[in-house]
């Protein structure tokens, strides 16, 4: 049928529908003459994406969902929990949402043909990409980036829903993972003919078990993990032990932290020959390769690990039983895994350092400050040393980031968000999220001078101060508020990460401001102007992590050159 039928029927304009076709959503036959002939299967899929867009679901989601990489609840979950956040759970598009995932015979996906090995389906006119993978602690992330255009082409987020333990142990399946990233990633290289590197990130500081054969034989137990706090036969903890040993301290969710207390339960499993973080192992599954290579910027999140020297500190370990031979070999250069698919996958970088590379563009004269469920302030310098509570890690090209974190950050904003829709809860009104009014709020007050209640967020204590609590001064009958209180909250953030800023070694003279807790958000960015003295620029990058990694693959392949930031793209006809 011609597009004028298919018009009609759908409702959908001409336009839209080429739009649709352009993007890889659906693939329509032509005639001899060069007419496209639509089928009955076209118009039903245009259906779906016309049903899928009015609730908002994002055309990039919607050509996962019709190439098999998510199902139908699994969007819709996706896309329920975006509503919840933006308009609560008594939306009207919360509630078609929950209807299309209860009638998910209408939708049983028919294009997993899309998956025929030798099949490829270009849907962008594009240069050389590059591809990033982010596999974070709740989501796997992905971006295609045109290195010529310096544009991301696309992004993607998708949820793993991997835990399998809650409490003191916090351990994730590492099969639901890998698949999961596999798809998303194999997708993007059936879409994209001219993929020419795989850049790899993801969480720190957890391992996962590999035997000789470079297979899996645990779950992933990640940073959140606690095991390393509780008390040993001997009446101290792991952590406390490690520092009796070894003179170092080493934090619990660190690998080096979990793998002996392992060690000190029996916990290790029988077949393990070694370990690695989630993203080397996906590397090493990408390409075949039976042992783990890890960049200086990973393996400094495991512990114990000598960031100057760029290697781990083997006589301190051997004083945990602990032998190198069961150590990643570790790498401080820009190199490949190996190949997937013909293509070069390069050696993950740390998630910090990631984000680094995909927000700041010139790093001699900038500070990149990230606000989102944490916030943490990070400048590139040479080495040397740092202060209490600040760390210094490693990150190319021999430079390194020093880095400041709060334990609380962007999640002091949510609970007070909480603490609000609880009130308009108990007042009889609505169960919605209350941002939209603190922020107004907040910039009515700001806008007339009004700055806030004194508040330490430090509501989760700090590295330095575990144990320390956040507080409230100087209320008064004239200043207890609500907006005083939003500002006072959002000037505490901010507040511990310039105590932090003060303690680098070196100084900038301009900021670069990441995060969707800053981004949203136009009374935190005047507070951190006026705080730190320097003009704010917002990062408008999405997925910063996974551009990051992406771009290191492509300087790992030689595509990008770098001196203190990216220079133009090279290596092109």
């Amino acid at each position: 049928m011609r597009i004028n039928t298919v018009e009609r029927i759908t409702g959908l304009t001409p336009k839209a529908i080429r739009l649709y076709e352009s993007k890889g959503l659906l693939r329509v036959a032509r005639e001899e003459n060069g007419y496209r002939n639509y089928t009955e299967e076209d118009v039903i899929v245009l259906k779906k994406i016309k049903l899928l867009r009015s609730v908002g679901v994002s055309i990039a989601d919607i050509k996962l969902y019709l190439f098999g990489v998510v199902n139908i609840e699994e969007l819709m979950d996706q896309r329920k929990t975006e509503i919840m956040k933006e308009s609560g759970i008594h939306s009207e598009m919360y509630r078609i949402c929950e209807n299309i995932a209860q009638n998910d015979h209408y939708y049983e996906n028919d294009s997993n043909d899309v998956f025929n090995e030798n099949e490829e389906i270009v849907t962008e006119d594009s240069g050389e990409v590059v591809v990033g993978i982010d596999l974070g602690t709740t989501t796997i992330s992905a971006v295609v980036y045109d290195l010529r255009r310096k544009v991301q082409l696309e992004s993607y987020t998708l949820a793993h829903n991997s835990y399998v333990v809650s409490n003191v142990f916090s351990e994730q399946n590492t099969a639901v993972i890998i698949e999961k990233a596999e798809k998303l990633l194999y997708h993007i290289i059936k879409c994209y003919s001219n993929v020419v590197s795989i850049g790899v990130t993801g969480q720190m500081h957890g391992i996962v078990y590999i035997d000789e054969d470079g297979k899996a034989v645990s779950n992933l137990i990640n940073w959140q993990d606690k095991r390393a706090d509780l008390v040993l036969e001997s009446g101290k903890t792991t952590v406390e032990l490690i520092a009796q040993l070894t003179d170092e301290a080493v934090a619990t969710g660190y690998g080096i932290a979990t793998h002996y207390y392992n060690r000190c339960k029996n916990l290790v499993p029988a077949d393990a020959v070694g370990f690695c973080s989630i993203m080397d192992y996906f590397g090493m599954r990408l390409c075949g390769k039976k042992t783990a290579v890890m960049h200086a910027s990973v393996a400094a999140s495991l512990g114990l690990f000598d960031v100057q020297k760029g290697c781990f500190m083997l006589e301190k370990l051997a004083h945990l039983g602990i032998d190198a031979s069961f150590l990643p070999m570790v790498t401080r250069k820009n190199e490949m895994v190996g190949e997937c698919r013909g293509i070069p996958v390069s050696v993950a970088l740390g998630d910090n350092q990631a984000s680094f590379l995909g927000s700041v563009d010139n790093n001699e004269d900038s500070v990149l400050v990230n606000i989102g469920t944490g916030s943490q302030i990070s400048a590139v310098s040479e080495y040397c040393p740092v202060a209490a509570g600040i760390e210094i890690r490693p990150f190319l090209e021999g430079n390194y980031l020093i880095c400041g974190s709060s334990l609380c950050g962007g999640s002091a904003y949510e609970t007070l968000e909480r603490f609000f829709r609880s009130f308009a809860v108990s007042a009889g009104l609505q169960d919605v999220p209350q941002y939209k009014t603190l922020n107004a709020l907040a910039w009515e007050a700001y806008q007339n001078g009004e700055r806030g209640l004194k508040i330490d967020t430090s509501f989760c204590g700090k590295r330095t101060e575990p144990s320390c609590r956040g507080f409230i001064e100087g209320i008064s009958m004239q200043n207890f508020t609500p907006s005083a209180l939003i500002i006072g909250v959002l000037n505490g953030i901010l507040e511990e990460l310039y105590q932090l800023y003060r303690l680098f070694p070196c100084k900038k003279n301009r900021v670069i401001a990441s995060g969707g807790g800053i981004r949203k958000n136009k009374v935190l960015q005047k507070i951190l102007e006026e705080k730190t003295g320097m003009p704010v620029a917002i990062n408008q990058v999405t997925e910063e992590a996974a551009t990051g990694a992406a771009l290191f693959s492509a300087l790992a392949t030689g595509k990008i050159a770098y001196c203190n930031g990216f220079s133009e793209y090279i290596n092109y006809d």
